[in-house]
């Protein structure tokens, strides 16, 4: 029988500005696929600082993983900051002010 596996992404989000912003956010992180169909989500309250986030989906799914793209969004009582475009995968990701 083959085995089944998981493909993990990990990382932090943090924002551009050097600004403290108030605990108790929330952080969404999305894993796209190239069509565009999320694979893997996560939300988790965030503190001031880098917010750790993972994400697991079905190894099965991900044909090539170089393809795979992040969407992610801090919402807090004092603005909204993500990334205002899909991006490569990676384990640091700057989110920019997004204007409401």
């Amino acid at each position: 029988m083959a085995s089944i596996s998981t493909l993990s992404v990990t990382g932090t989000a943090s924002t551009r500005e050097k600004v403290a912003l108030p605990d108790g956010g929330v952080l969404t992180v999305k894993l796209v696929s190239p069509d565009g169909e999320v694979l893997a989500a996560s939300a988790s309250v965030a503190g001031d600082g880098p917010t750790p986030f993972e994400l697991s989906v079905d190894a099965a799914l991900v044909p090539d993983p170089d393809t795979l793209r992040l969407w992610a969004m801090l919402r807090t009582d004092v603005g909204v900051w993500g990334t205002p475009e899909l991006v490569t995968v990676r384990e640091e990701l700057q989110l920019s002010r997004v204007d409401a």
